[in-house]
């Protein structure tokens, strides 16, 4: 069977909410890219950026430009079309050339792409202070002590007495009477 490849289209859809300048400046980032390619990209006409790539290529431009915040259009490759598998007689005339091209694994960097973070203001700490080594920090008083009475009780010698008396008897259950009942013979 012989391997499916895919056209990959781009007609200026953004993903919702993107801002469109800075999807133009993502895309000009990540594809390295000049202000007239981008122009042409984002004229509303609906423009080839790869042409023939396998279903692998095809994902990872459409995650490149998902990134970006821009939407593309993926289709299958017209076998007659692609110029790279037929002879250059059979091309169209009218075929345009891709205007873009990802760029080698790890040549370039996403970081101007990241949206700026901005740190949290620090709260104004200006009053506080530490106190030195030792200082009372709960100035809550402590509560009273409770006054037991224990004079009414006293101590058996060790080893002497049980805890018998501790233990709690419990009446046996009563068992229901079962005379009524018999066991039937086997009848094979």
């Amino acid at each position: 069977m012989p391997a499916q490849y895919y056209d990959i289209f781009f007609s200026g859809k953004t993903v919702d909410g993107a801002d469109l300048a800075e999807v133009k400046q993502n895309l000009a980032r990540i594809f390295n890219t000049g202000s007239e390619q981008l122009e042409h990209l984002f004229s509303g006409n609906s423009v080839k950026v790869k042409g023939s790539v396998d279903q692998e290529t095809a994902i990872k431009y459409r995650v490149a430009f998902r990134n970006a915040g821009a939407l593309v259009d993926i289709q299958s490759a017209d076998p007659v079309a692609d110029p790279a598998k037929t002879a250059p007689s059979a091309a169209p005339q009218n075929q345009r050339k891709e205007i873009m091209t990802l760029l080698p694994p790890r040549a370039g960097s996403l970081i101007d792409c990241a949206p700026a973070i901005r740190p949290a203001p620090l709260p104004d700490i200006s009053k506080l202070s530490l106190a030195s080594p030792g200082a009372l920090l709960d100035e809550t008083p402590p509560p009273q002590a409770r006054s037991i009475d224990t004079s009414n009780l006293e101590l058996a010698p060790a080893n002497t007495g049980t805890l018998e008396d501790c233990q709690i008897i419990k009446e046996p259950a009563v068992l229901p009477d079962i005379s009524q009942l018999s066991i039937a013979e086997d009848s094979n």
